[in-house]
């Protein structure tokens, strides 16, 4: 975890808006929701051509979803880098080192460690609860993922470890951290940890239910799959989070990506089919 210099080095930073993060975040972001198309068009493609006929064509519909989330992640990206300056908060240190030279309050070598260690972990962990649970449930997103090419499944992990990740620990669990920080705690008060642990469940609960529309389309939601992607979301959620308030929003994105990688690359060779 940091050591005792991390204030010191933050308050070495200047204190500027890191714009050059902002747009390597952004043509990061935009880069992992082009790797998830490939997964995405083989496992809710069919869905979509069943149902009612689009409003348009599909790729005037994907070119309108490009430029949404160019909106989207802009936003969440600057709202978020700011808000993290203004609480004093790691945001992404080792790219704001790497980018504009100088100190970092974390090491590269500390963060990919905690960042593999926590990701396959979590990994594991939920590999053991979705594999008993798949038969009973054929509809899962995992099992329809299980059966793509395994590029596409590697492909997929960027989008968890960047997109996800910048959305809803550099976005959502900063927003959360400042809004408790404004309401709980005096006027300028560092953030505590009760605060960010609350802000971090809410974020874990936020994150589970964000998962229900997509899973939808390929099953029936019902209180068990409710329950289920809670549980199996809370599980990352909150380990994600944590490191994103020890070690910045760098060690999150790596946890992220492993976690991904073990339960798409490796999960399928264990699923019976």
């Amino acid at each position: 975890m940091p050591n005792g210099s991390t204030n010191d080095v933050l308050a070495e930073q200047p204190r500027r808006f890191p714009w050059r993060v902002l747009w390597f975040l952004l043509a990061a972001s935009l880069a992992g929701a082009a790797a998830a198309i490939p997964l995405f068009l083989d496992v809710f493609l069919p869905v979509i051509q069943s149902g009612p006929p689009l409003p348009m064509s599909l790729p005037l519909l994907v070119a309108i979803s490009a430029a949404q989330n160019l909106l989207l992640f802009a936003v969440a990206i600057g709202f978020g880098l700011w808000l993290a300056r203004k609480m004093g908060l790691l945001g992404a240190p080792l790219l704001e080192s790497w980018l504009y030279g100088g100190g970092s309050p974390v090491r590269l070598r500390d963060s990919l460690k905690y960042g593999v260690l926590v990701g396959i972990a979590v990994g594991l962990i939920l590999l053991v609860i979705i594999i008993p649970a798949a038969p009973y449930l054929p509809g899962l997103p995992f099992v329809s993922a299980a059966r793509v090419a395994l590029w596409k499944r590697v492909l997929i992990c960027f989008y968890g470890g960047i997109d996800e990740e910048v959305l809803t620990r550099l976005f959502l669990l900063t927003l959360l951290a400042w809004l408790g920080t404004r309401m709980f705690q005096r006027s300028k008060a560092p953030l505590v940890p009760v605060t960010f642990w609350v802000a971090n469940i809410i974020v874990a609960i936020l994150f589970g239910l964000g998962h229900l529309p997509s899973a939808s389309m390929v099953m029936h939601i019902t209180p068990t799959v409710v329950v289920l992607a809670l549980v199996l979301n809370g599980i990352a959620a909150i380990p994600f989070g944590y490191l994103y308030w020890k070690r910045g929003l760098e060690a999150a994105m790596i946890a992220h990506f492993c976690a991904d990688f073990v339960i798409y690359v490796v999960g399928p060779a264990f699923l019976k089919t």
